[in-house]
Order: structure tokens, then C-alpha cells, then sequence
């Protein structure tokens, strides 16, 4: 697993001196490992030299689509320009993205449970996960996705699929877009794309459900050609995702057994370290539960929150089931907001009364009180403080010499970090035949070797 981080939020304090969701000092500790330079290099690439498909997984093959690196590459294009089109700009450009997938959330949760303190309390609780804050400025694939599927649950619980076709499919192609950023967020866009069909339907209108089934398999359809053009020029590339796909197959042939006992047990590990840490305790777990009843009876009669909230946990159980390999905690991450927004609407209580207040204000003041432990976590998570050296030897080795045989480091980097990166990205070369190599000092200076080092 590749992973970043950053210091700053947005909650009132030290840390809000950054404009950006997490993003402060990411120009500092910024995680660059093997996936970070080569999805950055790639965006650094025209348009129309952008692959078809989305990065490779550590389980083999590849997303399906890509809209990642169209992402990166429009973050790049953007924001790029203003930090010398380093890595740390696509952090940066990632914490926005996700700022706005928050702020929709905090308005669509505002206006769904009529209570202004409940839905900041949610909103709390979904940004200042200490994983969560630790992932939220790294060019990486989870946090991008997570962020797509929280803006499609956010317009589809400000009901813009009942408004016009259009708003039906944004939202579909935002959820299945999702997909094409990391695989893992396909149990979040099942619930999305159920949800726009469901929702007519409950309500009797059945040219309106006609109408989104037609309009969100047209959109999934669209996506996929980039895909398809792929395949049809790369046929010896291999089916997306082939590693997972043999082991549905495996257990669906009978030749495995679907390992339900593992998937619950790393659902639970990852609903833990993702959403309670830095506690250790089952309860939390124990309430999820209460609260998923809870909505299931509640909502009953509206059953597009069922499918967007309690839908894609139960679909995570199952699918991981059938995954017969070893679960990570990052897996999850799109899936994690769901599980507070679970919680959020089983307690929603609305402000009208003063009951409601006065519960909505202190279920604030408690997710609240959360933050300060759960930020000082996040500040021990997943850094790379030897970037900012990097950086500065960059500079200064890209203006004294263009060409250099080589670049090391006297100190240690992780194994996938390539010491010369950032020295191309500033219009260097590294040349075999330059007569100097470069040693980066651990202070940022650098000393300059004749011959090989």
C-alpha cells in the first residue's frame, strides 16, 4: 500500500491556517512512494497520451477506466503551474476535491434530517477520521474515489435525480466514475445506482424509474469505452482486475468457499482503525449495527437511503467474502462515510423542537471533542518528512547543474522513492555520461561527486 499524508483541516485551531482540507504542510512531508511518481508522471503527460484504463492494483490487473489520471490530469493542468508542477500540487488539488465532496455532504445531510448540528456532527466525525486525515493530500486512488461517492450520495439525497435526466446522469456518471478510480468503491456506487432506480419506483412513477435505468446504463455504457478502445488495442494487456475476477470464479466454480467469517472480521478491523481510533472498543461496532436497524425499520418507506447507506456495508461483506486474499484496512475507505451517515440518520432528530436542538447540539459538541486526539494520530501517520529535503536539493541542483550522472541520497528513503524525480519535473537530466553525480545531504545540501557514486 502506497499512502500520504498532510497536517492541516479545516477545524478551528492550529492546524487552520490551510485553505485546503489537510493540505497544510504537504509541500513538507509529502508521501512520495512508487504509486505517487508514477501516477504524477503520468499526468505530467498531453492529454492524449493518457492511458485508457486506470493505474495497476498490487492484486494485478487494472481499474477499469480513466478517470483517474484524467483527474490528476486536470489537477495537474490547474494547480499545477503554481507549485512548478511538483507531486505535492496533485495532493493539493486531491484535498480540494475532497473539500467539496464534504461541503455537498454537510449541505445534503443539513437539509435530509432538517437539522443543521446533526449534520455537522456527521460531518465532523467523516472528516477528521485520523486515516482519513492522513490520506487526504497524496496523489492516491482511495481518497479520490471515497470523494466521488460522496458527491453522488450528496446529489442524490438533494434529490437531483427527481429534478431533470441530467441531474440523473451526473449522478450515475460521478458513482460509476468512482469505479474507475479504485475498484473498491463499486459497493458505494451499487447503493448510488439502486437508489436512483429504487426511488421512483417506491413512489409509483414508472416511466421515472424507466427513465433512470435507461439513462444510467447509457452512462456506465459511455465510461466504458475508453476501456474498450483499450482492449482492442492492447488484447495481450489482459481483462481488468483478472486476480480478483479468478477468485470469484474460483469460489462461484466451487473449487473455494466464500471466507465470510475474514470478511467481517477486516470490515470490523477497518470500521475500527478507520472511524474509532485512537480508542479500542467493540461497542462502537455494536451501535453500527443498532443504527443499521434502526434506519432499515425507519426508512422503510424511503428506500434510497436504504440502498445508499446500508446497501454498499452489506455488499462489502459479500464481495470481500469472495476476495480470497488478505484484507487491508485502506480497502475500505470508500465505504467508511456510509457507516457514519448510517449512524447520522438513525439519530437525526429534527431542529424544529428544542429537543432536537438540544440533541443535535450535543451530538456536535461530542464529535467535537473527538477531533484533537483523533488530528494528533493523523500527525503520526504515513510522512515523509525527508521531502522537503528533496525538494530544495532539486532546486539547487537543477540550477547549478542541468545534467547529472546520477542522484543519491546519504540517508534512507523507502524502496519505490525515486531520489530523481522531482529533479526531472524541474527540467533536469540525468545522464549516464554528465561527469557529476549528486549526494543529498540530510540537511538539503548537496555534494557534487566526479565519476559514479
Amino acid at each position: 500500500m502506497n499512502a500520504g499524508s498532510s497536517a492541516g483541516c479545516w477545524w478551528p485551531g492550529p492546524c487552520s491556517r490551510s485553505p485546503w482540507r489537510f493540505a497544510s504542510g504537504i509541500d513538507t512531508h509529502f508521501w512520495l512512494l512508487g504509486d505517487q511518481i508514477r501516477d504524477w508522471g503520468i499526468a505530467l503527460r498531453p492529454f492524449h497520451e493518457l492511458p485508457l484504463v486506470g493505474p495497476a492494483t498490487h492484486v494485478g490487473g487494472y481499474t477499469i477506466g480513466p478517470v483517474y489520471y484524467w483527474i490528476m490530469w486536470a489537477i495537474r493542468v490547474v494547480v499545477g503551474p503554481f507549485f512548478d508542477n511538483l507531486p505535492h500540487a496533485g495532493g493539493i488539488g486531491q484535498a480540494v476535491l475532497e473539500s467539496a465532496a464534504d461541503a455537498l455532504l454537510l449541505t445534503a445531510l443539513w437539509r435530509r434530517t432538517q437539522s443543521v448540528w446533526m449534520a455537522v456532527a456527521a460531518a465532523i466525525v467523516v472528516v477528521t477520521s485520523a486515516f482519513d486525515v492522513a490520506l487526504s493530500a497524496i496523489d492516491w486512488t482511495p481518497p479520490i474515489a471515497s470523494a466521488l461517492g460522496k458527491t453522488a450520495i450528496a446529489l442524490a439525497l438533494l434529490d437531483w435525480h427527481r429534478t431533470s435526466a441530467l441531474g440523473v446522469g451526473v449522478i450515475a456518471a460521478l458513482a460509476w466514475s468512482g469505479v474507475h478510480v479504485y475498484t473498491g468503491v463499486v459497493f458505494v456506487t451499487a447503493g448510488v445506482l439502486a437508489a436512483l432506480i429504487v426511488d421512483p419506483l417506491a413512489r409509483r412513477d414508472w416511466r421515472a424509474a424507466r427513465r433512470n435505468a435507461t439513462i444510467v446504463t447509457l452512462v456506465v455504457l459511455a465510461l466504458q469505452i475508453p476501456y474498450l478502445v483499450h482492449r482492442l488495442r492492447h488484447d495481450s494487456s489482459g481483462p481488468a482486475m483478472g486476480t480478483v475476477t479468478s477468485g470469484v470464479w474460483r469460489v462461484l466454480s466451487g473449487d473455494a468457499a466464500p471466507e465470510f467469517a475474514k470478511s467481517l472480521a477486516g470490515y470490523a478491523g477497518a470500521f475500527n482503525y478507520i472511524q474509532v481510533e485512537p480508542w479500542h472498543t467493540p461497542w462502537p461496532l455494536w451501535g453500527l449495527v443498532v443504527c443499521a436497524a434502526i434506519v432499515a425499520v425507519r426508512y422503510r418507506r424511503d428506500p434510497a437511503i436504504a440502498a445508499m447507506v446500508l446497501l454498499p456495508q452489506a455488499l462489502a461483506i459479500a464481495g470481500y467474502a469472495l476476495f480470497l486474499d488478505t484484507l487491508d484496512h485502506y480497502y475500505y475507505i470508500p465505504v467508511m462515510p456510509v457507516t457514519v451517515l448510517t449512524a447520522c440518520f438513525a439519530l437525526a432528530v429534527p431542529a424544529r423542537s428544542r429537543a432536537g436542538r438540544l440533541i443535535g447540539i450535543a451530538l456536535c459538541l461530542a464529535a467535537a471533542a473527538l477531533v484533537p486526539s483523533r488530528l494528533t494520530l493523523a500527525a503520526t501517520m504515513h510522512r515523509l518528512p525527508e521531502y522537503r529535503v528533496l525538494v530544495e536539493a532539486s532546486r539547487t541542483i537543477a540550477a547549478a547543474h542541468p545534467s547529472v550522472r546520477a542522484i543519491r541520497t546519504e540517508f534512507t528513503l523507502p524502496p519505490s522513492t525515486d531520489p530523481e524525480f522531482l529533479h526531472r519535473i524541474l527540467g533536469g537530466r540525468v545522464d549516464p555520461n554528465a561527469p557529476r553525480a549528486a549526494l543529498i545531504q540530510a540537511d538539503g545540501s548537496v555534494r557534487y561527486v566526479e565519476g559514479d557514486l
